[in-house]
């Protein structure tokens, strides 16, 4: 009896040390689950001041804004279409190191800032474009929904800028997190400083072209339906690769799926295109359309052809590109046309064919210009030597597609 009351006594004793030994530990889960995280956060604001101003062989500052957002997307995850994070207001101050001027490294066509935040593990960073409300009201707010909704749509594309995370439930502002592209804008490589920026290599612009053909493409296709509203040089970023990608979608209306032209909708921007891109018969009528993108295409690709601005002259002068160069196009082709810069160093029968297929798309109708599907087949086949000698990664049965306006 004593030995059985022994063990009774024994197995109860074990029994209530277990219950404290779990006790304590949920205990010690509960307050780490509290406590305020202090694993590193991949990305952070640069305190460096970018691009050319900053001393290269300074070493970095310890970063001092941190906050986790989803890596840039590889392949693979374009294709899957991730969903991207959704921010708190204070995680975009953050970011931003409180508005930090020092990160600022451009400003949207409204204004709107865009700074740096850098990824600490490996060096990659992202772009964070911030809309302020105040002076526009209900148009920006409008405008940045707008841009917020189609790239939710869109999803990742390896020719679009794709969306990381966003912001949207502050009264004063919101946030578009951005992939972060370091070859600056097309407009920048085009018309640079001759001093500070080497002139782009033709087949480089051929590529960059295609690039740009197959983003419109996707946009126009049924499963998006969208119209870009505002493509031009400056909205064309590149990559550290050569590619590029477009992006600002702060203009983009939805587009029919049957009718060729429709009117703008309610809220749509005041004007689609910037100057010297802008449709005429969209400036004209008010309507908007896919072809008012292929006719801004039509100019980007004399843009790359002839290394003159859209909007006036490299001299300054104020005349728009393609009111300038396309009658002569049309009438002696490109001869005495090509950018001086390059020399001889462009294939002549590119240079004819992608000037023949800029007439196409800057046809006074919407109705006489090609589709985007038909454009990209076109430049694809057109400047099929300089796209693959430039190491794109386009099949060549993309660059062989047939379509009327390639034949």
């Amino acid at each position: 009896m004593d030995v059985a009351m022994a063990l009774a006594t024994l197995f109860f004793c074990l029994l209530l040390l277990a219950s404290a030994a779990i006790s304590l530990l949920l205990l010690r889960l509960c307050v780490a689950a509290l406590r305020p995280s202090t694993t590193p956060c991949p990305y952070v604001v640069s305190t460096r001041i970018p691009y050319a101003a900053a001393d290269p062989e300074a070493p970095e500052p310890p970063p001092q804004h941190e906050l986790a957002l989803p890596l840039p997307p590889t392949t693979k995850a374009r294709k899957e279409k991730p969903e991207p994070r959704r921010l708190a207001w204070r995680d975009v101050e953050a970011l931003t190191g409180g508005f930090d001027e020092a990160a600022v490294v451009g400003r949207g066509g409204s204004g709107n800032a865009v700074y740096l935040a850098r990824q600490r593990f490996d060096g990659s960073r992202a772009a964070v474009k911030v809309h302020r409300w105040c002076g526009g009201g209900e148009r920006r707010l409008a405008a940045f929904r707008r841009e917020l909704d189609l790239l939710r749509r869109v999803g990742r594309h390896p020719r679009l800028v794709a969306l990381l995370a966003y912001s949207d439930d502050h009264d004063e502002g919101g946030a578009l997190v951005l992939e972060y592209m370091p070859g600056g804008t097309l407009a920048d490589r085009l018309h640079g400083s001759a001093t500070t920026t080497p002139p782009l290599a033709w087949r480089h612009r051929m590529r960059i072209l295609h690039d740009v053909a197959v983003a419109l493409e996707h946009l126009h296709g049924a499963a998006t339906a969208i119209v870009h509203g505002d493509l031009s040089a400056s909205n064309v970023l590149l990559d550290d690769t050569g590619g590029a990608r477009l992006c600002d979608l702060g203009s983009a209306c939805e587009a029919t799926f049957s009718a060729a032209v429709a009117p703008a909708r309610r809220g749509a921007a005041a004007a689609v295109g910037s100057p010297g891109y802008a449709d005429p018969f969209f400036l004209r009528t008010g309507i908007v359309s896919r072809k008012s993108d292929v006719y801004s295409f039509g100019v980007l690709l004399l843009e790359a052809v002839t290394g003159s601005p859209a909007a006036g002259t490299s001299e300054g002068g104020g005349e728009f590109l393609a009111a300038r160069v396309l009658p002569r196009v049309r009438a002696a082709g490109v001869a005495g046309l090509v950018d001086g810069r390059l020399g001889n160093s462009y294939d002549a029968a590119e240079a004819s064919n992608i000037a023949s297929i800029a007439a196409e798309c800057l046809a006074a109708q919407p109705g006489l210009r090609p589709t985007m599907a038909q454009v990209r087949a076109a430049v694809a086949e057109k400047a099929a030597r300089s796209i693959v000698s430039d190491g794109s990664d386009h099949k060549l049965l993309d660059l062989f597609h047939a379509s009327p306006l390639a034949r």
